[in-house]
Formats: C-alpha cells, structure tokens, sequence
C-alpha cells in the first residue's frame, strides 16, 4: 500500500492500550481532542495523517483498552471522511486476539493457549463480554494493512511494517510475507538469545542509505536505529514512553510522551536491539 507523498505522516509505536499517552502524543503533534473524544482537523494539522503501527491491544487493563477500541474507532471513522488522514497497521496481538474470537479452527487449545490467552491476550476476555466492542474491534481488523510504504524521489522511502523482517519479505502480499511483516521469532521462546543473535538480518541487511524500515513490537527502552533500520516500540506500556517518527518529505524526525500512570504499568526485561 503506497502512502500519498504530498502529506506528512505521524506513525506511532505499539500502544497497547495506553490511551491517554496516545492522545498526549497526538495533542503535542496538533490533533486535540473535542469533548466528544474527536481529534480536531485544523489549519495546522490538515496536511498531517497517523499511522499506527500495530499492537494498539492487550497488556492495558479492561478499562484502558475499552476506550483505545472505542477512540481508535470513532477517530478512524471521523478523520478519514474528507480523504485518508488515519492509517491501521496489523500487529501480532490483532491477529492472535482475531484468531481466538474468531474461533481459528487452526488454533488448538490447549493448556498453554489457554495460559498465553490469559497472559498475553488480555483483551479476548473483554470482547468476548463485551459484544458491542468486539464488533468495533472487528470492523478495525478488516481495515488494518500489513505494510505501507512511503516514497519521496529516488532517493528516500520509508516501509512501515510491525515486526522487523527480512528484505526479501518487506511490502509482499503473498501469506508467508505477511506472517513476517506482523511477527518475528519469538523472544519468550528464546529468553536467553541476544535480539541481535535472533534477529540477525536486522542489522545484517540495513544499510547506509534513505530507504528505511521503520518498525516496532520489540519493545526497547527507547527509540533504536541502525543505519536504515528504526525500531520505535518504546515500552509505553512498561512505564517508559510512547514514541512516533515524523515522516514529512525526505526528512525523519522523532517524538515521544512518558508513561502518565493512569494504569498499572507492566513489567519487562529489556533485551536490548542494535546492542554493539
């Protein structure tokens, strides 16, 4: 999916129910809410389009992830009347949480699914209580890409997928391209392997030049760049902050708003990207 050129693109990390974190972000980049929880389109902001990044789900409380549902929607619905101005990307918990309200006859349970439902999953238990918010959730997973890319000349582009991912597999359609663009190996499953050792081609294949893959669901302590390759989940939901990368014509540029402890913060174990 290729981004229009002409607009500036404000693409946020993994929000994971941290709703007034993502309305604070949004709020230093123009868009205020109205008392109708509506982003306001001004003069100033008019130019300017959102992209979130995937995992905008689960880890929050029942609360916090009930109103991310609700003003994702809402917004999405508002902002994109006139022309596109809010962009959906999949994550890997919109697909598993997908899979399970669904019911995925491909997803067996099992004592362990059962126990990373309940662990990782959080937001299963709530939609499947809450009917009407799980169709606002539904209606949000059709309308989520796997990848976008931005092109400004020759020179400069920007591919935003969730997960990092092999080049061979950036901005394909095919279904084996868009299980690596939504999740990578998995590090619960390799705890004592360096992300760097996991992932090798993150920094194997990046190279010195302007045409970068920005990315998030691995969780770091802040933003984490190698050459072309951008990592921008900063851990909102940590207790660190929640960060964005400003796309306006050839330039990147960063921005973030800390954790304002409106939830109880999660716990994590940092294993560092990019760690030379």
């Amino acid at each position: 999916m290729i981004l229009p050129s002409n607009y500036e693109y404000i693409v946020i990390g993994d929000v994971h129910g941290c709703i007034d974190e993502l309305k604070s972000l949004l709020a230093k980049q123009g868009f205020k809410t109205n008392h109708e929880n509506l982003l306001q389109i001004t003069p100033q902001n008019k130019n300017k389009s959102i992209v979130l990044l995937g995992d905008f789900i689960d880890k929050a409380s029942d609360e916090k992830l009930k109103e991310t549902i609700e003003f994702i929607y809402s917004n999405y619905k508002h902002l994109n009347q006139e022309r596109k101005r809010f962009y959906l990307i999949r994550g890997n918990h919109e697909a598993m949480v997908y899979r399970y309200i669904t019911n995925d006859p491909t997803l067996i349970t099992t004592p362990k699914t059962i126990r990373d439902k309940e662990k990782y999953y959080n937001t299963v238990a709530l939609l499947e209580k809450e009917p009407n918010l799980k169709k606002l959730f539904l209606e949000l997973y059709k309308e989520c890409s796997v990848w976008y890319k931005y092109i400004y000349q020759e020179h400069f582009s920007v591919t935003l997928t969730h997960a990092p991912c092999q080049e061979k597999y950036l901005a394909k359609d095919d279904i084996t391209s868009q299980k690596k663009m939504i999740k990578c190996v998995s590090r619960s499953k390799n705890p004592n392997i360096s992300l760097d050792e996991l992932l090798p081609y993150t920094h194997q294949e990046a190279k010195d030049n302007q045409h970068y893959h920005i990315f998030g669901h691995l969780s770091q302590p802040n933003i984490r760049q190698y050459k072309n390759r951008i990592c921008i989940d900063t851990s909102a939901i940590y207790g660190d902050t929640l960060s964005c990368a400003i796309i306006k014509e050839d330039n990147i540029s960063f921005d973030s708003t800390p954790f304002e402890f409106k939830q109880k913060k999660g716990e994590q174990t940092y294993n560092l990207l990019f760690d030379f």
